[in-house]
């Protein structure tokens, strides 16, 4: 993306930090992890709080870490983009606060919503021990975007024409059980969430809201009001939450969560000092 807003100018203080921080954090990580000592995104990154690699620190270190060259650039780029007119207007202090706000208020979202489905997951889980069958097991599977086994898939063809198999009933009640059991530490929560996305989706939000007429060159060559930039994205972000495809390992919620806390940041200080704010 670009945008034609002429008083951009150099890169501000604390947005040349805030890169440079994350710059060393992606070296690090990949320093660390040729060297096989420590793997940094299970480390820093933000897990699931049930899952056992959750620390509390990594609601504000998942921030700094990235996935790929590709991953960082596109996020530094946007802060630099968006932000730098922001912490302007703001001053550092406000804008640093405005970043740090929408990146933790981001991470907790994102965890809301794992939680969420967590719970979703046990109550499936539950209500198939509950009333056990084949056609329950499959549901049960779909529900949670599983992937059953050639042998699984043959059991459940044979308990479906023998549906009374009190062994078959037991066999899967257990795998199910084991299933609940071990949830938290599963491959569903394992994966850490990792990026500044949540804050850069905030900083985003806050440029449309300060400047929402201002043109953005999306692409760098179709020319948008910024306004309807942040309600494309976040319609995006919407619909890819509702859509929930298997396999999606980008954290819309955690976008959303930015938009959404920096929108609330951004109208309280509105109403509490409409004098000299936008």
């Amino acid at each position: 993306m670009n945008e034609r807003i002429g008083n951009r100018g150099p890169i501000t203080p604390v947005i040349l930090n805030i890169i440079i921080i994350n710059l060393i954090f992606f070296i690090a990580k990949f320093v660390f992890g040729m060297s096989g000592n420590l793997d940094l995104d299970k480390f820093l990154g933000l897990h699931f709080p049930l899952n056992n690699k959750f620390k509390v620190w990594q609601i504000i270190t998942h921030m700094f870490m990235h996935a790929d060259v590709f991953h960082i650039f596109l996020n530094m780029l946007s802060l630099w983009m968006f932000g730098t007119v922001l912490e302007k207007v703001w001053g550092a202090k406000r804008f640093l606060i405005f970043y740090f706000v929408t990146g933790i208020g981001a991470a907790f979202c994102y965890l809301g919503y794992e939680y969420f489905s967590y719970l979703q997951a046990i109550a499936s889980a539950d209500l198939f021990i509950q009333h056990p069958s084949a056609n329950a097991f499959i549901t049960f599977l779909q529900k949670n975007h599983l992937q059953a086994t050639d042998d699984i898939l043959s059991q459940v063809s044979i308990w479906k024409s023998n549906p009374n198999n009190v062994q078959l009933i037991d066999s899967f009640k257990s795998i199910v059980a084991d299933y609940k059991l071990n949830l938290a530490d599963s491959s569903r929560f394992a994966a850490p969430m990792i990026g500044a996305s949540g804050a850069v989706y905030g900083v985003l939000l806050g440029y449309g809201y300060l400047f929402p007429n201002s043109i953005i060159y999306f692409q760098f060559f179709i020319p948008i009001k910024a306004k309807y930039l942040v309600l494309i994205y976040a319609g995006i972000e919407l619909f890819s939450t509702w859509q929930n495809s298997a396999g999606d390992n980008i954290a819309h919620v955690a976008h959303l969560g930015g938009m959404l806390f920096g929108f609330i940041l951004i109208y309280y200080w509105n109403k509490k000092n409409r004098t000299t704010f936008y």
